[in-house]
């Protein structure tokens, strides 16, 4: 069995990628594995206030917020999903308050088996451009593999990807996490 974390930082409770991530728990729950799922929007989580405190106290962060709870699943996980609506050809801001906000344990970010869940109101090659924050920061891991990415293009609605292959293909990809 192992830990998996999955971010979602959709805006939206019935957007297309938190529905998405829904998928991706149960399939992973289904083969046996421990999932949490942390909705960013439903978090108080302020902005990192770039003072460098918690580089001068160990690794604490000044804020007190929700965020020293994720670090905490963050750490324990074997496997994290990063999923992020597309807007105006990046990540979410909630996604990217929740990366800027690992910088106390920037330098123990640990190893992982990394999934994205991506949706986008456009296609493929809009999303493929907005993949720069997401890369950068798993770069920093001490060790990772991309073991797979979701890709939901053209769904600007929320709930479309309930009627696209893409569905299954999230329910399958948390199934196929090795125990």
């Amino acid at each position: 069995m192992k830990n998996v974390l999955i971010i979602s930082s959709s805006p939206r409770k019935k957007g297309n990628s938190q529905i998405l991530c829904e998928q991706f728990k149960k399939g992973a729950e289904a083969k046996g594995h421990q999932v949490e799922l942390v909705r960013i929007m439903e978090q108080n989580i302020g902005f990192c206030r770039a003072c460098d405190g918690c580089m001068r106290n160990g690794g604490t962060c000044v804020l007190k917020d929700d965020m020293a709870e994720i670090l905490k699943m963050f750490q324990k996980a074997d496997v994290l999903v990063l999923a992020t609506p597309v807007y105006f050809y990046g990540i979410s801001a909630q996604m990217k308050t929740f990366i800027d906000r690992t910088y106390p344990i920037w330098q123990h970010l640990g190893k992982k088996e990394i999934y994205y869940i991506i949706s986008a109101g456009l296609g493929e090659d809009i999303i493929e451009r907005s993949l720069g924050d997401l890369n950068g920061f798993v770069e920093h891991l001490e060790e990772y593999k991309i073991a797979g990415k979701i890709y939901a293009a053209n769904v600007m609605d929320a709930g479309l990807v309930e009627n696209q292959s893409v569905f299954k293909k999230a329910y399958d990809m948390g199934y196929s996490i090795r125990l």
